[in-house]
């Protein structure tokens, strides 16, 4: 073990929502990424349209992210799945097909609205706070949602290393069922249940609209939902007798209930990136200025792509095998791909300054990390064999961390 394995005593985890890997950071003029580039392109309608940069502050419309959406952009339009099957091969061509035709979201946008899809953010301008914890600590650009699907599958997958099945958006019935009645339940239990419940916490941002308070960690069999804290009590949590080894933040939604995502904090497309950005620029500060900061490991990450062009193509990837039946398994899915490549920062006083890891990884990574870190068996084949952050770890703990980041 290096020093830093050795002092790693809390990880933190702040998952934002629906940002490509491309979108977010292939413009940010960081050297050494895999990046989208003006060569990537999409066709749509006799139409070519290039990666390029002048993304508007919030879409005009909702990407699709369904499976049967994603499937499209990562192989093409016309394309169709087989369930039982390999899934078809991709080439990352369908983003800008999706976003012309998909309804389900809403109404699909305007004509001249589709190149949307195509464009990435200046980072440095519209996510000052994550651009400069990019270049002050590791960025991953080989980081993948769980499954080629929407935000709640591979939510699970974080908490579970698997979906139980679940390839699919839930109904309104399955959502009420399992925060209201029985909770969701994983065949081998979540990695809340393998901690106990003296080594975790749970928080969400409290600030923003009050319509997106409604965490969907709170859905787990075992979890309710005055098991999660407003994080105005964070700060104040960490400065004495904070013994948790795992710690969750969930950002805000916004306005959900109109489907404007408005005033929230998880950056979704049609609320914009600056809540998220100042969230976590929130999270860091807390743990930098807290005695926990030299035994700390934080990741910033993001569920999913929501529709957004990524250049890079998904490989396989190992099924859970767990044991879940088909009663969820909408599409037939077998979890043997990975879905499009996603953000993710990993921040500690023991990783360099500037770095960037190119390692494959998924959001069972965490739970890898976890399970090595502090002797927890897997619990399912996918963080089994699932590589974690450990190698990022140094035998240096850093003394030039910027001390608080952002106002």
């Amino acid at each position: 073990m290096s020093a830093g394995q050795f002092n790693i005593q809390h990880v933190f985890v702040l998952m934002l929502e629906n940002r490509s890997f491309d979108h977010l950071f292939a413009l940010s003029g960081i050297s050494g990424i895999t990046a989208a580039t003006s060569s990537c392109s999409n066709a749509c309608n006799g139409t070519t349209y290039t990666f390029c940069g002048g993304a508007p502050a919030q879409m005009p419309r909702d990407p699709g992210h369904e499976f049967t959406d994603v499937l499209e952009q990562l192989c093409g339009a016309g394309t169709t799945y087989q369930k039982g099957q390999a899934y078809p091969s991709a080439d990352n061509s369908g983003f800008v097909s999706n976003y012309a035709s998909s309804k389900s979201e809403g109404t699909p946008p305007k004509p001249a609205e589709i190149g949307a899809i195509m464009c990435g953010v200046d980072t440095r301008a519209q996510a000052p706070n994550l651009y400069q914890l990019a270049i002050e600590f590791v960025l991953c650009d080989g980081w993948h949602s769980s499954l080629p699907g929407p935000t709640w599958p591979n939510r699970y997958f974080l908490h579970g290393a698997s979906s139980a099945g679940l390839d699919h958006s839930p109904t309104s019935a399955e959502m009420s069922e399992w925060e209201v009645v029985d909770g969701f339940a994983y065949p081998n239990g979540s990695i809340f249940d393998a901690l106990g419940a003296d080594h975790y916490r749970l928080y969400q941002d409290e600030l923003g609209a009050a319509l997106g308070r409604v965490p969907q960690v709170a859905s787990i069999k075992g979890v309710s939902f005055f098991d999660i804290d407003d994080l105005s009590h964070f700060e104040n949590d960490l400065k004495s007798g904070y013994t948790a080894r795992y710690t969750f933040i969930e950002p805000g939604y916004g306005d959900i209930v109109h489907g404007t995502y408005a005033g929230g904090s998880s950056q979704h497309p049609m609320d914009g990136l600056a809540g998220g950005d100042q969230l976590a620029a929130r999270v860091y500060n807390a743990i930098r200025n807290s005695p926990l900061w030299e035994n700390s490991l934080l990741v910033i990450l993001y569920d999913e792509h929501g529709g957004f062009y990524d250049s890079v193509k998904p490989g396989r990837a190992t099924p859970p095998n767990d044991g879940a039946t088909d009663s969820l398994n909408t599409n037939g899915f077998s979890f043997d791909v990975y879905g499009v490549r996603v953000p993710a920062i990993v921040v500690s006083p023991w990783v360099a300054r500037g770095g960037i890891d190119h390692t494959l990884y998924d959001h069972s990574s965490v739970l890898a990390t976890l399970a090595r870190l502090f002797n927890i068996k897997p619990l399912t084949d996918r963080d089994r064999h699932a590589n974690d952050l450990l190698p990022l770890l140094t035998d240096t703990c850093r003394t030039d961390c910027p001390q608080r980041i952002g106002a």
